[in-house]
Formats: C-alpha cells, structure tokens, sequence
C-alpha cells in the first residue's frame, strides 16, 4: 500500500504517524548541522575535518571549513600532515607546525556581505579560546556545537559568558540522519 492509498484508508491522526515514521524531516537545528557535517568533507586538512555554518533569519549567509590561507600548501597538496612530521602530539591544538585557519575563524572572514550581528554558528567542534574572541567580536549571539573539544587552559567558556553568548551541545540521532541521507541518495539513483 502506497502513502497516498493510507490517507484515504485510515484517520488522520494515524496516517499522520505512519508518514513521519517513513519520512524523517530534520528541524533547522539538524538541517544546519548536516550542512555543515557534510561539508566538513571538503577541509583541506588530511587528520581532523572541520566545518561551521553561520545562520541569520533561518538563513546560511557564510560557512567554511578548517583549511590553509590562499597559496598556502594544505596537507592535501603537500601529502603529509605537518604536525606529524613535525613529530608534534596530536592532543597539541595549537603548533606552529599547523599552517590551517580553524573553519569558525574561516567562515567568520568568508562573510563579505552581511553583518553577524544576532546570528547563530553551528561548528561540529566547540571552539578554541581564539575562536571564541572572533566570535565574540563579530557579535554572534549563539553557538551550536556537536563534540566538545577543550583546550587544556579552556576560556572559550568564559568569554561566551561575558560576551552573553549562548552556547549548547546538540545531540544529534546519526543513524536517523544517515537513513535520511541514504533515502534521498536512492532517490536520485536511476
């Protein structure tokens, strides 16, 4: 029986449930947050990809990965991760040896055109103390990660509390999503 044949054939109310079973329909939370997940594909970075997404009136006006400047060789190009060649540790977030922007600080400077005044970052990582005064001076007011990732002096905390910037983990249902994702992927095959 086909979704329209169990319209017809059952209450509302029952069909209603039976629908969003069958079809799951991310919020804007989960929608933003896939963005930027599946985006994180593209970061130039060969060990730890990274993404974040600045939304205004329920609109993506910016977004970026973590990746090298303009002519700067990336991890990609080089074939190897400086850090590790470096033999420098892995927990280590800041090193010289990493020639990377974090994707907060990328999406905040790809922003060309619309101010950030009230506008939410989604990031699949929380961000660095660095990050976090970008953040906090180009006034966005919320910040939605998806994995803590703390620094051992950790202030990025402190400055969203002074900077009365809300921020939150979201929990997100991946093999929810992913069956979403692999629905419509199906639906474009042939």
């Amino acid at each position: 029986m086909t979704l329209p044949e169990i319209k017809n054939f059952m209450p509302k109310t029952i069909a209603k449930n039976i629908i969003k079973e069958k079809s799951i329909r991310p919020n804007r939370d989960q929608y933003f947050m896939l963005s930027a997940i599946i985006a994180a594909t593209r970061a130039s970075c060969i060990k730890f990809n990274s993404w974040a997404v600045i939304v205004k009136n329920k609109r993506i006006i910016a977004s970026w990965y973590n990746g090298n400047p303009p002519w700067v060789p990336s991890c990609h190009e080089q074939w190897f991760c400086n850090k590790d060649a470096a033999w420098v540790d892995r927990s280590s977030k800041w090193s010289w040896h990493c020639l990377a922007t974090h994707a907060e600080a990328n999406a905040i400077v790809q922003n060309h055109e619309q101010n950030l005044q009230w506008a939410t970052m989604y990031c699949l990582h929380f961000p660095c103390n660095e990050c976090a005064k970008l953040i906090a001076s180009s006034w966005i007011k919320e910040v939605i990660y998806l994995k803590m990732y703390r620094e051992s002096i950790p202030k990025a905390e402190l400055i969203f509390n002074h900077a009365w910037i809300k921020f939150r983990q979201m929990e997100m249902h991946y093999d929810q999503m992913l069956g979403k994702i692999n629905q419509v992927m199906n639906a474009t095959r042939e």
